[in-house]
């Protein structure tokens, strides 16, 4: 096996230099750096990474706690965190809640005994105490939809406001007065905040004459599916329905086209997310965008970041969503 002497001996460096090189403990010449890395290769060196952990103090993994794996939404911001982890010579250890706030506890619990070098947590299942306790722990974090702005902690925060105001005028221009909203599980502070813009926009078109009614979901297309059976036993069943997700509408979708409901003809559907499957439904789903790729980037660029400079002043960052207009939306039938 090559060892640090042989990459030494054709680099011509001391082995103390290589190890500093290999393990990042001290600062080492560009051009060394270079002959090192050169000699490495030649050799075709590969690090032996318990030993690099136990010298550094460092395993070069992070944790990635999210939601739900089977979620769509999910995979593309795995991807913006994994491209950008390799890139960086970190590891990436995926742990899913399943929308279950104990398991979520659990998952992190789990990576802090791991002496994992950073955590993304990118779940609503977590509460205030646990955020106490990574900050007690002193382990690198960042936090993905937190709904609260007053902590200590770097953290990633989507505004729904704009995209849920946009659907919303969407609809009234097109004629829509009755306009129901599923939510996700109402024990969620990211179900409760998408709800409150809901009823902002609502609101805020009080002239319209708008009727509207919340009921609530799973944020899973079994969710979505049974609200909207419940829609079809209301007294006024509602022209247009938000949801607060993809796979909540998809689900509604599946639901009203079962009982002959046309769509968009007879109930318009609007979701939120804009995952891939929403090109691929019948009709295509009008929906609420996050840029999913670059929510996973951006947080673990920031991570990476609070690895390398725990003094960093806190980071927060803000990503708006938008309205993508499909085939799920038209006129209501009331304004023919």
């Amino acid at each position: 096996m090559v060892n640090y002497n042989d990459i030494a001996k054709l680099a011509k460096v001391s082995p103390t230099t290589v190890s500093h090189v290999i393990n990042e403990t001290r600062f080492v010449m560009p051009e060394t750096k270079e002959r090192v890395y050169n000699a490495m290769k030649k050799l075709k060196y590969q690090p032996n990474l318990l030993a690099r952990s136990l010298a550094t103090g460092k395993t070069h993994t992070v944790g990635l706690v999210i939601s739900d794996i089977r979620n769509p939404f999910y995979p593309e911001l795995v991807q913006g965190v994994e491209e950008l982890a390799v890139e960086n010579d970190y590891n990436v250890f995926l742990c899913n809640t399943d929308y279950d706030i104990e398991k979520g506890l659990r998952s992190i619990g789990a990576l802090i005994k791991r002496k994992i070098d950073g955590i993304i947590v990118a779940s609503s299942q977590v509460d205030s105490s646990v955020i106490d306790q990574l900050i007690d722990t002193d382990v690198n974090f960042v936090l993905v939809d937190w709904c609260k702005r007053n902590i200590r902690a770097d953290s990633l925060y989507f505004d729904y406001k704009v995209g849920i105001a946009e659907a919303i005028s969407h609809l009234i221009s097109l004629g829509h007065k009755n306009i129901y909203f599923i939510s996700g599980p109402k024990k969620l502070k990211t179900a409760e905040i998408r709800m409150r813009n809901f009823i902002d926009a609502i609101e805020s078109h009080k002239d319209s004459g708008l009727g509207y009614k919340i009921l609530e979901g799973n944020h899973k297309i079994d969710g979505g599916y049974e609200a909207a059976r419940r829609v079809l036993k209301e007294k006024g069943v509602p022209t247009a329905i938000l949801c607060s997700n993809d796979l909540t509408a998809i689900g509604a979708m599946r639901a009203l086209q079962n009982q002959g409901i046309k769509i968009p003809d007879d109930i318009s559907i609007i979701g939120l997310d804009n995952i891939a499957l929403t090109e691929i439904v019948t009709p295509e789903l009008t929906t609420i965008e996050l840029e999913r790729y670059e929510i996973g980037k951006t947080a673990m660029e920031m991570l990476l970041k609070r690895m390398k400079d725990k003094d960093l002043p806190k980071q927060i960052c803000i990503f708006k969503t938008k309205l993508i207009v499909r085939q799920s939306t038209a006129k209501s039938k009331e304004t023919y």
